[in-house]
Parts: structure tokens; C-alpha cells; sequence
């Protein structure tokens, strides 16, 4: 029997065998490429989403400015004082309060002729009725005055006859004197001639 040709058939089968299971493993090894891996390495690392950005450009704002605050003394001085003038303009700066008037009604039985310097000056009947209520002050040669309260008074001039005495309580419509041709009424506050306003039916001022 050839062993030596046995042998030989043994040692290539050998051979063959170890050939086929070496190529069968490399077979199995499944090295990944480069760039599958560069991929899921950053899918599993830290990535800066959009809020992320805007809470730190907000932070180093908020630094920068601490910094210069603190660098320029002069630049927070001013700061501080522009805050505090906008603290105090919007506490203490109140809008202007609109113009009060006051209004008395002129009586229907006169017509209102003009107003010169705060006198108006009236027409139209003989008799003199009270603009308003209130209590005779003083009687003249022509002249009276009524009083509306404190402050403020009615002075009726180029009268005629009076009717009334000092110290009377008259109320509107009241029967004050006689007149010939026209008479003047007045406006005073606290003494002082006030600039009336005079429609067809109303004297108006501010007070």
C-alpha cells in the first residue's frame, strides 16, 4: 500500500480544510466604515440645540455688561441715574389736570351787548335780576354786590333804582334794581376781575 501517496492526500485535505475554515471566519468578521461610526458618535454625543444658544448669548451679554459696570465707574453712575429719572418722572410727573370753569345764567329777560376787560355789559328791559343766589354785600351810589360764596363775587354797575339792601339773602331771578339804556356785571375772585366768557345764554370763567 503507498502511504507515502496516502499521506499526501491526507495532508492537502488538511490543508484544504483549514484554508476553507480560515477563509469562512474572515467571512464573518464585519468591520464597520469609518464613517458609520464618525456617524453614530455624534448622534450619541452633546449637540447645542437653539434655545441652548439663545440662554447662553443671553448669559454672555449679561457678563459683558457686569463687566463694564464694574470697569467704568463712570458708565454705571450713569446708568443709575438714568433709572432713577425714569423712577421719578413716572411716580411723581402727573398729567395736567384740565381747566375747571364755573357758568352763571344769564337772565332771559337780557341781552348780553359785549365783554370788555371781564365786564359784560347788558341790554333789553328796565329791571335788574339776580344772576345768581347768594347775599348782598354792598350797596353804592349805582353799584351792588352779591356775593356767590367766599371767593367769589357778582358786582352790578350803572344802576339805576336798587331794591335791595346789605346783608339781603336774594336767590336767582330776584329783583336787584332798575337800569336806563344798559348796566355792567362783574366778575371778582378774592378782589380780583376775572376774564368772562358771554354767550347768548351763560357767563363762563376759569377757576
Amino acid at each position: 500500500m503507498d502511504f507515502d501517496g496516502v499521506n499526501n492526500i491526507i495532508c492537502d485535505a488538511e490543508e484544504s480544510d483549514w484554508l476553507d475554515v480560515s477563509y469562512s471566519e474572515r467571512n464573518y468578521v464585519d468591520e464597520q466604515p469609518q464613517s458609520d461610526k464618525k456617524r453614530k458618535r455624534a448622534k450619541g454625543g452633546f449637540r447645542f440645540t437653539k434655545p441652548l444658544k439663545i440662554i447662553a448669548a443671553a448669559v454672555l451679554c449679561a457678563a459683558l455688561l457686569a463687566a463694564l459696570l464694574f470697569v467704568d465707574g463712570q458708565f454705571a453712575k450713569d446708568v443709575f441715574e438714568t433709572a432713577k429719572a425714569a423712577v421719578a418722572s413716572t411716580l411723581f410727573d402727573s398729567p395736567e389736570q384740565p381747566v375747571a370753569t364755573a357758568a352763571i345764567v344769564i337772565p332771559s329777560n337780557l341781552d348780553l351787548v359785549n365783554v370788555t376787560d371781564g365786564v359784560a355789559t347788558f341790554n333789553g328791559g328796565r329791571a335788574v335780576l339776580s344772576f345768581t343766589s347768594g347775599k348782598v354785600v354792598a350797596v353804592g351810589e349805582g353799584t351792588l354786590t352779591v356775593a356767590m360764596d367766599d371767593a367769589t363775587e357778582l358786582v352790578y354797575t350803572d344802576l339805576a333804582d336798587i331794591y335791595v339792601a346789605e346783608g339781603d339773602e336774594v336767590s336767582v331771578n330776584t329783583l336787584l334794581a332798575k337800569y336806563s339804556g344798559s348796566f355792567n356785571v362783574a366778575v371778582t375772585v378774592s378782589g380780583a376781575t376775572v376774564d368772562v366768557v358771554g354767550s347768548e345764554t351763560q357767563l363762563t370763567w376759569n377757576v
